[in-house]
């Protein structure tokens, strides 16, 4: 029987880095569908796109408003965001720095950009190897600090460090957007990813995922204890909860 009182700590293949075939590299481009399909690029954006617009930085193209985007994947959160930017009138100065701990999805993402994005805007996005639990970067680095689908992956007390991290390096600007553990998410997901034969790894990822999702007050109480200050936790159809600052 499957229970949603709590979160799941059941682990998702995409988790296992020895995993490095065809199986990491297709759920990588399934997950794009995911994301512009169900909710996902909308979700950020909702509060993203009046967020840049109204930045200082916005008004000025020679600097930059330096965006960390955390466990990025196939960094599809980037290339779309910077997509939009570049379309804005005038253009949005961009840079962003996508890092995912897995160095197999990271050459798998750059590839991915060389071929998806424009040479100019190619450039704008730089993806890294690095651990969400020991950021690299100096205190105040970036202008915000995001992630999507992304913090289910962690235990409370590991959620709560990054999501401290993400604030540290990012003067308190954060945007997380994450998935609400509920049994509708996960039998229409469940039942969706075998409808469209989606990949191995998604029809097992998916379903649980929901599992490792959050409640509202999950999310608000992680926030909390991370010390965030002036945060919000919104729900967003379908399924999605925005934890921001911004």
């Amino acid at each position: 029987m499957i229970s949603f009182k709590t979160r799941t700590d059941e682990d998702e293949l995409m988790d296992d880095f020895s995993i490095t075939d065809i199986r990491l590299t297709s759920a990588l481009e399934e997950l794009r569908v995911v994301n512009r399909f169900l909710g996902g690029y909308d979700t950020t954006m909702a509060v993203l796109k009046p967020w840049l617009k109204a930045h200082p930085k916005a008004q000025n193209s020679a600097q930059p408003i330096r965006i960390l985007d955390l466990g990025t994947g196939i960094a599809d959160f980037p290339e779309y965001i910077v997509n939009w930017a570049y379309k804005q009138s005038p253009p949005i100065n961009l840079e962003v720095v996508a890092i995912d701990a897995n160095p197999v999805t990271v050459d798998y993402a750059r590839e991915s950009l060389t071929k998806r994005l424009l040479p100019e805007l190619n450039v704008k996005v730089r993806v890294e190897v690095a651990d969400a639990l020991a950021l690299p970067y100096a205190d105040g680095e970036f202008d915000l600090a995001m992630g999507a689908m992304f913090l289910h992956h962690f235990a409370e007390e590991r959620a709560i460090a990054i999501v401290r991290s993400m604030s540290r390096v990012s003067r308190g600007a954060v945007l997380i957007n994450d998935l609400h553990r509920h049994p509708l998410a996960y039998y229409s997901f469940y039942s969706l990813s075998r409808m469209f034969r989606a990949s191995e790894m998604v029809q097992n990822d998916g379903p649980i995922s929901v599992l490792r999702g959050f409640r509202g007050e999950e999310l608000g109480t992680i926030a909390q204890k991370a010390e965030l200050k002036d945060f919000t936790v919104r729900w967003r159809w379908p399924f999605r909860w925005l934890l921001s600052t911004i």
